[in-house]
């Protein structure tokens, strides 16, 4: 009868730790960054450029990222997809885009830039085709 006793403390054991290790996960799935979109700019006939503020809380400042997204597509698809896309910039400059001139993004951050990668790809329709990027970058 022991082994029927240690039987049913491990199986507690082995309940208590996929609980726990469903908690942990839940918790790295829960993002607190709330995004609101500032301003949307047509880049050409295929793609949008989309600016959005992103706030992770009150002890956080705001940051501003810059995606970019099918055209052929509304707005509320582009809010929808916000987890599954990645922004090309994320910078504390919500000032950044200076002009938009035959589809290339003209660019100037007064600021920190936290992430950036160049040339900004996006895909449509399983092709992937990019955006030339001229940016300058001081700090304030």
């Amino acid at each position: 009868m022991q082994n029927a006793r240690a039987f049913k403390k491990g199986l507690s054991w082995l309940i208590l730790l996929m609980g726990a290790l469903y908690g942990i996960y839940s918790l790295l799935q829960f993002s607190p960054l709330e995004q609101t979109v500032i301003k949307k700019v047509n880049v050409n006939n295929l793609v949008n450029l989309y600016i959005t503020k992103a706030d992770a809380g009150a002890t956080t400042d705001f940051s501003y990222r810059f995606y970019l997204y099918d055209a052929s597509k509304g707005d509320n698809a582009f809010t929808a997809s916000l987890d599954d896309n990645d922004p090309f910039l994320v910078t504390s400059d919500k000032d950044a885009l200076k002009q938009v001139d035959n589809g290339a993004l003209y660019l100037s951050v007064k600021g920190t830039i936290y992430s950036f990668h160049s040339p900004a790809f996006y895909m449509i329709n399983d092709s992937i085709y990019s955006v030339p990027i001229y940016m300058r970058s001081s700090s304030y």
